[in-house]
């Protein structure tokens, strides 16, 4: 189907979807956001039920928990969960780990516990994940509240463009800066002239390098829930849900084998996504860490949810832009284009790139609730 025929049906769309929507009524896949941990007495699940609300790629949620004797947990990669195409060596996972980490650890802290994090502690994988534990973390009285915790459960991914009418205080910036700032890690930003308007149409060009690359592609269209029913059944991935969306899928338009086939409408819709995306970015924030590594990762993410955590108690929006930073072949140029524009010198890994500005707050993402995480001792 055209865009003109597309218009036509969603002209009175709203309604159909209104129907089809109404017709199904499926669990609501955003529990696991609800007074997380709340009936629970062990601190470690306690703990648990507030780190699977963690930022990660592609909403792929790969954590796994064991409970080891009464104050221990081990944690693992759930290797089925991997980004083999966009994340061939799973950099971005493990950063994703080190933001469950540390969402761990600020809730533990609200219980009055210290978690003491060892990150690898049966030895650093390399290229590839295998079956050792990423950390294993201990909890022990001591700790005082740490005041992000009260951002968790307001914390989003923005994935909406930005208003443009309002511009990011410096301030502000600094104060985001300073949240992602840790041992072996140093931050930077753009928020005006030729630095913004670079990294504007450095992450425009990326993400559709990544839609114009077969595999990279297609590893994301099979993770795209599309439909109130879809997410409600997976609660991962990426969600496509409202009116619009239902209808599309109804009559066929927005299907996954359109989305993967150049020249459709649906392709050619989410080719574009991101260009309002990164055209009112009002600013962007960088990680990077010295030297590279399965510790850096783990440091980066750690330092990236209490960025995300200040954001939030700032009214501040924030959205990753992974695609230049991944390390897959046709990506290589841009990835160079992004070590250029954010300064990395010999040595140094960018490890996060992040737009920022302000929109209003969206629904919390799909979690697959807390006994998805927990692993048989």
């Amino acid at each position: 189907m055209e865009r003109r025929d597309f218009i036509r049906l969603v002209g009175g769309g709203a309604v159909l979807a209104a129907g089809l929507t109404g017709c199904a009524e499926a669990p609501d896949p955003t529990t696991a956001w609800v007074s997380p941990g709340s009936s629970e007495r062990d601190v470690r699940r306690y703990a648990l039920a507030h780190a699977i609300l963690a930022p990660n790629p592609h909403n792929r949620q790969p954590w796994l928990a064991r409970l080891d004797g009464d104050s221990d947990l081990t944690l693992f990669v759930d290797r089925g969960r991997l980004l083999p195409a966009t994340d061939p060596f799973s950099r971005q996972i493990v950063i994703g780990c080190g933001a469950f980490l540390e969402l761990l650890a600020i809730a533990a802290s609200l219980k009055g516990y210290l978690a003491q994090v060892t990150a690898f502690p049966d030895g650093q994988p390399g290229k590839a994940l295998d079956e050792r534990p990423f950390a294993r973390v201990s909890f022990v009285h001591g700790a005082a509240p740490d005041p992000l915790f009260r951002h968790i459960l307001r914390r989003r991914t923005s994935r909406d463009p930005f208003d443009l009418e309002r511009r990011l205080p410096r301030p502000d910036l600094a104060a985001l800066e300073a949240a992602g700032l840790a041992p072996g890690l140093r931050t930077g930003s753009a928020s005006g002239g030729p630095a913004l308007a670079t990294l504007r149409d450095l992450t425009r060009r990326a993400f559709r390098r990544e839609v114009d690359t077969p595999a990279a592609n297609q590893e994301t269209v099979d993770l795209i829930r599309i439909g109130a029913r879809e997410v409600a059944e997976h609660r991962d991935g990426i969600s496509l849900t409202g009116p619009a969306i239902e209808a599309m899928k109804a009559v066929g338009v927005l299907t996954r084998e359109n989305l993967a086939r150049p020249g459709t409408f649906a392709f050619k819709q989410n080719r574009g996504f991101y260009d309002p995306l990164c055209a009112t970015a009002q600013a962007y924030l960088w990680i990077v860490s010295q030297g590279e590594g399965r510790g850096a990762e783990i440091a980066s993410g750690r330092a990236y949810a209490r960025m995300a955590l200040e954001a939030t108690a700032r009214g501040v929006a924030l959205q990753p832009m992974s695609q230049a930073l991944q390390e897959y072949a046709e990506m290589a140029p841009l990835f160079a284009e992004s070590l250029r524009a954010t300064a990395v010198q010999p040595g140094e890994r960018l490890q996060m790139l992040v737009r920022a500005g302000y929109a209003k707050e969206g629904p919390p993402a799909p979690r697959r609730g807390l006994a998805a995480h927990i692993q048989a001792g």
